[in-house]
C-alpha cells in the first residue's frame, strides 16, 4: 500500500481588527468596520495616503499583574541547526501563476495602521489626575521626537514607557499595514 500525504487547508475566519466602540446610542460598533470605510475601496479619496487610527479603550476586563525580568539585556542565541518554516510551500498549478498586474494597483486595506491602547482582553489604565497611560505617553513622545523619527519607532518607544508602569501592567501595539515609513511634517 504506497504512502498517501493529505494536505488540509483550512481558512480562519477573523476580524482584522478587534474590539469596538460605544456610540452614543449604547450600540457597539466594531472598530474594523470604521476602519473599513477609510479604506482604498470605500474611500477612493484617500487611496495612497496614510489613516491613523489611535484607540484609547479597555480591550477588556483582564488585569495583566507582569512578571519579573532581570535587569541585565537578553543575550543573543544562535540557533544551532537549521532554521525552517512550519508552513507547507505553496506550490501554484501549472499555467496559474499570478500574473503581473497590467494595471497599477495597491492592496485594499494599504496604508492603514491602527494603533491601541492595550492587548486584546486587557484592561487600559488611566490616572485620576494626569489621564491615560496611553494617551499622555502618546503625546509626549510626538512632542519629543515626531521632528526626527517615524511612527512605528515612536509607537515602540510609547509600548516601552507604558509597559514600565505601575503595580498592573499593559502594553500597547497597532496592527500595521502602511507601506512606507511615515514621518510628520514639523517645524
Amino acid at each position: 500500500m504506497a504512502a498517501s500525504s493529505w494536505i488540509f487547508l483550512f481558512q480562519t475566519s477573523h476580524i482584522q481588527f478587534p474590539g469596538g466602540i460605544y456610540g452614543t446610542d449604547g450600540k457597539i460598533i466594531p472598530i474594523e468596520k470604521i476602519v473599513n470605510y477609510f479604506n482604498g475601496f470605500q474611500c477612493p479619496s484617500l487611496r495612497g495616503k496614510p489613516k491613523l487610527f489611535f484607540i484609547q479603550a479597555c480591550g477588556g476586563e483582564q488585569k495583566d499583574q507582569g512578571f519579573e525580568v532581570d535587569f541585565e539585556s537578553p543575550r543573543d542565541e544562535t540557533c544551532q541547526g537549521s532554521i525552517e518554516s512550519d508552513a507547507i510551500p505553496f506550490q501554484a498549478p501549472s499555467g496559474s501563476v499570478d500574473e503581473p498586474d497590467a494595471v497599477a494597483s495597491l492592496p485594499t486595506p494599504g496604508d492603514i495602521l491602527v494603533s491601541y491602547s492595550t492587548f486584546p482582553g486587557f484592561v487600559s489604565w488611566r490616572d485620576k489626575v494626569s489621564g491615560s497611560w496611553y494617551v499622555e505617553t502618546l503625546d509626549s513622545v510626538l512632542e519629543c521626537y515626531a521632528s526626527s523619527e517615524d511612527l512605528l519607532t515612536m509607537l515602540l518607544r510609547v509600548s516601552d514607557i507604558v509597559s514600565t508602569k505601575g503595580r498592573y501592567k499593559q502594553i500597547p501595539g497597532c496592527f500595521n499595514f502602511l507601506r512606507k515609513k511615515f514621518f510628520f511634517l514639523c517645524k
